[in-house]
């Protein structure tokens, strides 16, 4: 922005005799290594530690300030992160306080090349807000335990100050936990009503991140992130730190990366735990343009085979029949042909299949595997249709049963969509209901849609997959009444947008039980009126995936 002011400015100065052409173009007067550092992407952190707090009830904590200053120093080395600009955050921080730095940071990230890395480290909660729905939330000095949800810093708030971040290289990283032990804490009546609830009700520390994101989290769900006295700092920001400074490069392109620095702090932190803490990562890093922290990347390095999908959570990577690594993580690996395993105790894997791997690669397990399994999935479905209001069952038409065939391309126009198109049709005997009589027709339905569905595979679904998304569909009933009420069969047509939701659910090999809801809304003219009413089709079946 300021270089576009000052070329602005430069084409409006006239010469000093006063003179000049239209249009004419006016030397700007930028040196060449100004205007080049004007362009260049910005590295930019914003670390919060909080560990002090006006509320008595919430305990103390020993090191965030601590980590958030040591994390700012490898940030700021030269030899380093070689960061723009550091922002370290303590003491009496208040949720305003919070709000306004993070306004401070949206400011300063402008260019989607620009490295953002946001770190947080304090108490963390849970409450429920004033529709009784049960929230996250960061504890900050003036949070209140009394009243949670007015006091303390929102996860949701959070999570969507982070996606309105410009940058498309942006790390948010979670040194706190909501599991009521260590770096949370929870009241009593939350403690007394977690008791009854299983964990696995509950959602990972963020559910969903935006593009070209990495979301780093010091515990799993239901975990306890811990400090600990003799490394003088909480646990995984310690390794984390000890990653960037030692430098933690698995690949060997000169560059240490947010998911090599994670990868290692977390593979410290489970063994310095014993096992109870296991950082986790939520990762949408694109191709082969990683996050990079610490260095620059001077060389291909060798190629990458990761995870860090929730459903793989516990199985191994094996390269060649060796067992590698657990995921989620990842590993480096030399170029050329590798058969590729992943596998958990001894089960049958997975995947297995060769895999020519090339420098510089980097190689996503979920892809691969989707790859493996076939895109394209194919198979009949059982439907129901009916029109939403009784007024349109009881004089057009009631619920009708279809029979119709479903296809649909995983992964296409992008990952984690899905295109989805299917026929149906039915034909049958009804009846509607008109004042003082009831008539009978014969009537033939057919339908159509097509849809592009956004798929989600949370694990408790347990390689299922949930979909939502907008279609467009097409409905044609056709009724034939008795000759002497109607010389011509009745003709209804619809061409109209609604939604698709759905599930599907993989057993055997290759074969994928699913079921699918449409809604759609319409005009249809009864009585010589038009009328809007909707209608749904719900559809089950069996498909099979093939490649």
């Amino acid at each position: 922005m300021t270089t576009l002011a000052l070329l602005c400015l430069g084409c409006a100065t006239l010469p000093a005799s006063g003179q000049g052409e239209k249009g004419g173009l006016v030397p700007v007067g930028i040196p060449p290594d100004r205007l080049a550092a004007a362009l260049q992407p910005r590295r930019i952190a914003l670390l919060v530690g909080v560990q002090r707090f006006e509320d008595p009830q919430w305990r103390p904590l020993r090191f965030p300030e601590a980590d958030a200053a040591v994390f700012g120093e490898v940030l700021r080395d030269s030899g380093k992160g070689a960061f723009d600009e550091v922002e370290v955050l303590g003491g009496a921080l208040t949720r305003e306080g919070l709000r306004s730095a993070l306004r401070r940071l949206s400011g300063q990230s402008r260019d989607e090349q620009d490295t953002v890395v946001l770190y947080l480290s304090s108490h963390g909660t849970l409450a429920r807000d004033a529709s009784g729905q049960l929230r996250r939330y960061l504890v900050l000095s003036d949070t209140a335990m009394a009243d949670v949800p007015g006091t303390a810093f929102s996860m949701d708030e959070l999570k969507q100050d982070f996606d309105r971040l410009r940058s498309r290289r942006k790390v948010l990283v979670l040194a706190t936990c909501h599991s009521g032990g260590g770096k949370s804490l929870l009241s009593d009546g939350m403690q007394a009503e977690l008791a009854g609830i299983k964990s696995g009700f509950f959602v990972r520390p963020i559910e969903e991140v935006s593009r070209a994101s990495v979301v780093l989290a010091a515990s799993d769900w239901g975990e306890t992130a811990r400090e600990d006295e003799g490394l003088g700092h909480d646990v995984y920001t310690h390794f984390l730190v000890e990653a960037l400074r030692i430098g933690a490069d698995r690949n060997g392109d000169g560059a240490i990366t947010a998911s090599e620095a994670h990868d290692y702090a977390r593979r410290m932190t489970y063994q310095f735990t014993g096992g109870r803490q296991r950082p986790s990562a939520e990762s949408t890093e694109v191709g082969v343009d990683p996050i990079v922290l610490v260095g620059k990347v001077v060389r291909a390095g060798k190629p990458e085979l990761y995870s860090y999908a929730p459903v793989l959570d516990g199985f191994e990577i094996l390269v060649d029949g060796k067992p590698l690594t657990e995921l989620p993580g990842g590993v480096a690996v030399e170029p050329g042909s590798h058969r590729v395993q992943v596998a958990k105790g001894g089960g049958p894997a997975l995947y297995d299949g060769r895999v020519d791997l090339g420098a510089g690669q980097r190689v996503d397990l979920q892809d691969l595997m989707s790859a493996g399994e076939g895109r394209w999935e194919v198979g009949p479905r059982l439907g129901l249709f009916s029109f939403l209001d009784r007024a349109s069952r009881d004089q057009l038409l009631g619920p009708s049963g279809t029979v119709g065939l479903q296809a649909s391309l995983r992964d296409w126009p992008a990952r984690h969509l899905a295109l989805l198109m299917d026929v149906g049709g039915g034909t049958g005997h009804g009846s509607s209901q008109l004042p003082g009589v009831t008539v009978s027709y014969d009537y033939q339905l057919f339908s159509a849609g097509v849809a592009v569905a956004w798929r989600a595979e949370p694990p408790w679904l347990r390689g299922g997959s949930l979909l939502a998304g907008p279609r467009l569909s097409t409905v044609r009933v056709v009724r034939s009444f008795a000759v002497e009420l109607a010389s011509a069969p009745q003709t209804w047509f619809t061409l109209t947008p609604g939604l698709l939701v759905g599930a599907d659910f993989p057993f055997g090999h290759g074969f994928v039980a699913s079921t699918e809801l449409h809604l759609d809304w319409a005009m249809v003219k009864v009585d010589g009126q038009d009328r809007s009413t909707g209608f749904g089709e719900w559809l089950v079946g069996v498909g099979y995936r093939f490649k």
